[in-house]
């Protein structure tokens, strides 16, 4: 069996819904990338009709078909035509069998023979008339419907089309989100190697020289509302050769999440440093995160430290958690 005989069975068994979602999908490929293809399907759809009408396709077709396209008014009307057309060449056809078989008797000069004659003779050209006048129709409404449904099916190209633009949109957003993301862990990833580096040195620096001042110092931040309350304010002088200030953030907020961004503002709103990706963990009841923050970025004033919370999407929201520290150097 030919190429184009399997695609036209595979189109005739599409019309019937009697197809797979894969073969579905290839059929509906052939018609949306190929103007003949579509065409040919318009086609075999109108002899279905026709095959319908005279009674051609078996009890199983027959059930698919009406089940498929009489569920529409436009659909029975096409099939109560095409029935109706069929009747008529069915009745011609039968007329043009008697007139053959008249010709072919003996000849009767008889006035009978010749009243009996022209009668069929008029009837056939009044049923061959009228057989004509329903094709016409039937083809006027054909183009018509064509037409129609080429429009439609344009607009469902370009509806088709739209939704793959959106989509590669949403996957460009997708893919800039991500890497926005992966700049920013990275950043933190080198900030904290860095700090890393700085919190080894000064041990090794500790264990070696335990006369010299302390290059670390450590300090406890509970949340407070108001910046200006005696109990939310934290003050803290910083000697000398201190070079890494290491902050425990105590977290009253009711909602975990998965990670944190600590933002450490002037009292102008101005950020002087962040970090990201930030982990907390628990310790009996209490929730704390550890902050390893450099001194050489802290003057002395007074700071706000905001504390961010990572939802699933991505996205940052504010926990609710504010820490207020005061700065001065001796």
């Amino acid at each position: 069996m030919s190429e184009e005989a399997n695609n036209e069975k595979l189109m005739f068994r599409y019309l019937l819904g009697d197809i797979s979602e894969e073969q579905r999908l290839q059929v509906e490929g052939m018609f949306l990338s190929d103007d003949q293809h579509y065409e040919r399907l318009l086609a075999i759809e109108d002899e279905l009709f026709y095959d319908y009408a005279q009674g051609k396709l078996s009890p199983g077709e027959r059930e698919q078909f009406e089940k498929s396209f009489l569920s529409s008014e436009r659909n029975r009307r096409k099939a109560m035509l095409a029935s109706a057309l069929a009747h008529k060449m069915s009745e011609a056809a039968s007329y043009m069998a008697a007139e053959s078989g008249l010709a072919n008797r003996e000849p009767q000069f008889s006035w009978q023979f010749l009243k009996s004659y022209f009668s069929v003779q008029s009837t056939a050209i009044s049923l061959s008339l009228a057989a004509l006048a329903v094709v016409l129709l039937i083809s006027i409404w054909l183009v018509i419907g064509i037409r129609r449904l080429r429009s439609e099916f344009d607009q469902f190209r370009v509806q088709r089309a739209a939704q793959v633009d959106e989509l590669h949109r949403q996957a460009q957003e997708e893919r800039v989100r991500a890497a926005d993301l992966k700049r920013k862990l990275d950043r933190e990833n080198d900030e904290n190697a860095r700090l890393k580096k700085e919190l080894s040195e000064i041990q090794v620096q500790y264990g070696e020289q335990k006369h010299k001042p302390l290059s670390l110092i450590s300090l406890v931040l509970t949340p407070s509302v108001v910046r200006d309350q005696a109990s939310g304010m934290k003050k803290l002088r910083i000697p000398p050769g201190v070079r890494l200030i290491k902050l425990r953030l105590n977290i009253k907020g009711e909602v975990e999440y998965k990670s944190y961004q600590v933002l450490l503002l002037t009292v102008e709103g101005v950020k002087r440093w962040s970090q990201d990706m930030l982990r907390a963990k628990k310790s009996g009841s209490v929730q704390s995160i550890d902050l390893w923050l450099p001194s050489r970025i802290l003057v002395e004033g007074d700071y706000e430290l905001r504390l961010m919370g990572y939802t699933s999407d991505g996205t940052t929201e504010e926990t609710g958690d504010y820490y207020y520290l005061s700065i001065g150097r001796e």
